[in-house]
């Protein structure tokens, strides 16, 4: 004979573990798209590293010669990396790039805010992603 304080417990438990399957698909999909935004503002970063790179400075070139790396125009890399941020941004809204020239490497930084899918409660529901990319243009004599 069955007794009736058995009544919906599988239902509880039913419950209970669809609760968590919830909770852990919104924490697959919120990294899925920090993991994702990170690798698309990493490559952002590469991309406008490698343009602000190729921006020769011609007359430090003849000034001092050809030495292991190419001098690179300050102007000419900032206006590079501008003109990559343009186009980068239409893939990526909200992308912001900054170059700055340590000695004859270019080094970029690039940052993004995401907006996780699925908020947590008492959170802001967005995340900021960064990345650092150097390139220089290396000579060969």
């Amino acid at each position: 004979m069955r007794g009736r304080r058995d009544d919906g417990t599988v239902l509880v438990l039913v419950i209970g573990f669809a609760f968590i399957l919830v909770v852990m698909v919104a924490v697959v999909v919120n990294v899925s798209a920090v993991v994702l935004a990170k690798r698309g503002v990493a490559s952002a970063a590469d991309g406008a590293a490698v343009s602000a790179a190729q921006s020769l400075d011609v007359e430090a070139l003849y000034r001092d010669g050809l030495r292991e790396q190419l001098p690179l125009n300050v102007a000419e890399a900032r206006g590079r990396v501008a003109t990559y941020s343009t186009q980068a941004e239409l893939q990526q809204p909200g992308l912001a790039l900054v170059v700055r020239l340590d000695g004859r490497t270019a080094v970029v930084t690039a940052s993004r805010t995401v907006r996780l899918p699925f908020p947590v409660p008492g959170s802001t529901g967005s995340v900021l992603v960064e990345s650092v990319a150097r390139a220089r243009a290396p000579a060969a004599p």
